[in-house]
Formats: structure tokens, C-alpha cells, sequence
């Protein structure tokens, strides 16, 4: 599916052998501008004379192991939470994961690359960034309760639960899921998982709901890894 031509997508990633697989990904199959740095350096000096549409970020470089968390940071303070950030890394422990999610990583995806997945993730993720924000205010007196709606199971990877919705959820909402697939990947009649995005789908009509545990350890992605492979 391609995307636009005008989108630019900067990666860094002092591993020289994943960048022209990559980029013949974006460029021949999404028609994507990509564009590849090796150095922390030259890739925030980029940053700073274009704004990318995307960016892809390791996390272990050659000026420091673990550089990458401090990368994303640093997008993340300079443009706040609009800008897509995915992660493409060999450290994809549950506490890599755990704190890239929590400074500001968008997605994750491990070394070796599934270049299918790859694909999918960064139509996803461009797709959901040319949709129009909702306004949100604050509210100073919340009300609690408990709503109970329905949610449709969609898609299953190595990090996330997708849900089809047909409310708007916002992002870290915590939810009790109760569901056969529920039971099936975590031995439980029910779990709690939280929001870590909602973005409407193609038919204008419902949302995808992309959910997580809201501090994810081994067992989590353990338990989504072995359920995958069930189904494989």
C-alpha cells in the first residue's frame, strides 16, 4: 500500500547493514523519502533543519550503549507526542520495551527484522498521523463509575492486543478485558490492560485500540510470544 512521496522518514542506526533493505522498503514498496544517519550527531542536526514525518531509532549506538532512550527523549521535548517514533533494536528485553514505551517510543520491533511486520507498522503509524486530532479538556471534577462496552479482538502481535472499538478511548485508559482469547494467552478470566493508542480505522466508523500492561515484564511478552506461535 503505497503512502506519499512527501513523507520523509529519518533513521538512525549505526548498524550500516539494515539501512538499504529498509530503504528499499520506504522508497519502492511505501514511496517514502528515507534517509539514514549513523551518528546522534547528524541525525538531531537533521531533525532540526526538517522536520521528519517518522522517525526510526535504535537503541544501542556506537557513542553509547542505551544512547537511543536518550534519543527518543529528546524527539519527544522537541515535539511533544505527535511525531511517530518507532524503535528497531536487538534489546528487546520486556524492560527495554517497558522504558522505550515510556519515554516516548510509539511502537517497538526487534532485530531480526520481520520486514512484513515492518511494513505494517509503518503504514499504521503514518496512517494514524494524518488523522485530525480530537480537542481534549481537562476535567477538574471527574466522575467515577463503571461503563461496560464491547470490543472486538483484531490482531495479535509480540507487544500489543488490537481491539476494535466503537467509542474514541483516550491513551492510558485502563481497561478490564474479558474474553475465550483473553483466557487463552493469560490463563485468566480476566486482565487489565491499558490504552497505549486509538486511532480510527478505514471505515470511518469504529477505532482500533492498541493495548498493553501497564508496567509489561517478561511474562507478558512471554505469554504473547507463545500464544503466537500456537496460531502460527
Amino acid at each position: 500500500m503505497p503512502l506519499s512521496n512527501t513523507k520523509l522518514i529519518y533513521h538512525l542506526d549505526d548498524d550500516t547493514e539494515i539501512h538499504p533493505p529498509l530503504a528499499a522498503i520506504c522508497s519502492k514498496q511505501l514511496k517514502l523519502t528515507y534517509k539514514a544517519f549513523t551518528k546522534i550527531e547528524d541525525f538531531l542536526f537533521a531533525i532540526k533543519n526538517k522536520t521528519p514525518d517518522l522517525c526510526i531509532v535504535d537503541l544501542n549506538l556506537a557513542e553509547s550503549l542505551g544512547a537511543g532512550f536518550a534519543v527518543i527523549q529528546a524527539i519527544r521535548n522537541k515535539f511533544g507526542g505527535t511525531m511517530p517514533i518507532m524503535v528497531i533494536s536487538r534489546r528487546s528485553s520486556a524492560k527495554d520495551v517497558s522504558i522505550a514505551l515510556e519515554v516516548g517510543a510509539s511502537d517497538f520491533l526487534p532485530k531480526p527484522i520481520d520486514f512484513s511486520l515492518f511494513t505494517e507498522k509503518m503504514i499504521y503509524l503514518l496512517e494514524g498521523a494524518e488523522q485530525n486530532a480530537f480537542p481534549f479538556r481537562k476535567i477538574v471534577k471527574p466522575i467515577t463509575g463503571k461503563l461496560e462496552f464491547h470490543l472486538q479482538p483484531i490482531l495479535i502481535d509480540e507487544v500489543y492486543i488490537h481491539l476494535k472499538s466503537k467509542f474514541y478511548v483516550l491513551r492510558s485508559t485502563r481497561l478490564i478485558l474479558k474474553h475465550p482469547l483473553i483466557k487463552k494467552i493469560f490463563d485468566q478470566e480476566e486482565v487489565e490492560l491499558e490504552v497505549h493508542d486509538c486511532r480510527p480505522m478505514e471505515d470511518g466508523e469504529a477505532y482500533s485500540l492498541r493495548m498493553i500492561a501497564k508496567n509489561p515484564n517478561e511474562e507478558y511478552f512471554d505469554r504473547l510470544h507463545r500464544f503466537l506461535l500456537t496460531v502460527v
